[in-house]
C-alpha cells in the first residue's frame, strides 16, 4: 500500500528539521509524489543529501527554531499547510548528554510548540511525528517489543526526550482532536546520513579512510539491534499519514525484522564493501547480558499494510555506494 501519489498531489506538507537525514529522503519522496513542500529548519549544510541530489530549489526553506510558537503559528496560517511532519529533533546522543537542557527544551518544547500552533491553527490538522526505538530505554528481552512495551531508564537524555513527545502527541491527539501519530523508528540507515557516529556510517568511514577497524569502548560488540532503510522509514511517514482518519492517537513500530549483533553487522559490511571479512575491535565493558532490541511490527503491517522492502544486505550494498559516491563532498 505504502503511498497513494494522488493523495499527495498539490498537498501542502511542512517538514520540521527537513534538511537532516529524514527529512530530507521524506522530502524528496513528497516532490515526487507531487505534494507542495515546506521545510522548516534552523540552516541547510551543505553536504544535505536534498543539497548533494540538487532538490533544494524543489523546496520552500524557512529557516528558524522550531520553538519558535509565533513563527509556527504564521507558516501554518500563511501558507495554508495541510500536514505537518515533525522530525526537528537533536538526534545525536553524545550531544545529548553534553548539553541535556538544550537538547529537552528542543527535543520537547519544540514538539509542544508544533502542537500548541496546530491547536490554534484554523487549517493545519494533521500531524506524523517522528519518535524512536530509544522511547523503550535499554532493553535486554529477546522477544520483538510490540508497542505497549513501557518505556525504562536508559543512560542517554535522548530516550526521555522522545518518550515526553510520543506521549504528548497523543496526547493532544485524543484531547483537541488533532488527527496524529507518532513513529518508532529503529536505528535508520541509508545515503544522506551525516551522523558520524552511528555505527553504520562509522564502519563505512574506516573502510573508505582505510582507519584501523577500531569501534571504541562506547560497546563491547554484542549489543543486538535490527536497522531500518531509509526508503522504508519514509513509506512508513507516509502511511501513517494517509491513514490518519483511521489511526489518530496512534503509536507504531517500524524496524528491519532482522536483529544482528554490532559485530556481525561490521563484520558483513566489510563484507559487501570489498569481499573482505575484518575483525573488529571493541574496548567496551563485557556485559553479562547483552542488549537488545528488535521491534514488533505486525502492527504497522495490519493496521497501515506496512513491510520492509529493502533487506539489511541490499540497503548496506545501496549505502555503501552511495558514500563510495559523494564521499569528497561529505
Amino acid at each position: 500500500m505504502y503511498s497513494n501519489n494522488n493523495f499527495w498531489q498539490n498537498k501542502r506538507c511542512l517538514v520540521t528539521g527537513g534538511f537532516g537525514f529524514g527529512g530530507s529522503h521524506l522530502c524528496e519522496q513528497l516532490i515526487g509524489n507531487g505534494a507542495k513542500v515546506y521545510i522548516l529548519d534552523r540552516m541547510c549544510p551543505n553536504n544535505s543529501y536534498l543539497v548533494l541530489v540538487n532538490l533544494t530549489s524543489k523546496v520552500n526553506s524557512i529557516f528558524g527554531d522550531v520553538r519558535d510558537l509565533e513563527l509556527l503559528k504564521n507558516i501554518f496560517e500563511r501558507f495554508e499547510i495541510d500536514t505537518v511532519f515533525h522530525l526537528a529533533a537533536q538526534p545525536v546522543v553524545p550531544i545529548n548528554n553534553a548539553i541535556p537542557y538544550e537538547s529537552l527544551s528542543l527535543n520537547v518544547l519544540g514538539t509542544y510548540s508544533v502542537l500548541e500552533a496546530m491547536r490554534l491553527s484554523t487549517s493545519t490538522k494533521t500531524l506524523v511525528f517522528a519518535s524512536s526505538g530509544a522511547y523503550y530505554g535499554t532493553t535486554t528481552q529477546k522477544q520483538p517489543i510490540s508497542e505497549e512495551y513501557p518505556p525504562t531508564a536508559s543512560a542517554n537524555i535522548y530516550s526521555p526526550s522522545k518518550v515526553a513527545g510520543d506521549i504528548a502527541v497523543r496526547c493532544y491527539a485524543k484531547t483537541y482532536g488533532i488527527k496524529a501519530a507518532t513513529c518508532r523508528f529503529i536505528n535508520t540507515y541509508g545515503p544522506g546520513n551525516t551522523n558520524f557516529g552511528t555505527i553504520v556510517l562509522k564502519t563505512i568511514t574506516s573502510l573508505i579512510t582505510g582507519s584501523p577497524f577500531d569501534f571504541g569502548a562506547r560497546d563491547d560488540g554484542t549489543s543486538t539491534f535490527d536497522y531500518l532503510y531509509i526508503q522504508d522509514m519514509v513509506k512508513a511517514y507516509l502511511a501513517v499519514a494517509e491513514n490518519l482518519d483511521q489511526v489518530s492517537g496512534e503509536a507504531f513500530n517500524f524496524g528491519g525484522d532482522y536483529p544482528i549483533s554490532v559485530r556481525n553487522l561490521v563484520k558483513m559490511i566489510s563484507l559487501i564493501y570489498d569481499g573482505k571479512e575484518r575483525e573488529p575491535v571493541f574496548h567496551g565493558p563485557k556485559r553479562d547480558i547483552a542488549i537488545y532490541k528488535c521491534l514488533d511490527t505486525s502492527k504497522a503491517q495490519i493496521m497501515l499494510g506496512w513491510k520492509v522492502t529493502i533487506n539489511l544486505e541490499d540497503g548496506l550494498k545501496r549505502t555503501i555506494d552511495w558514500y563510495k559516491k559523494y564521499w569528497s563532498k561529505l
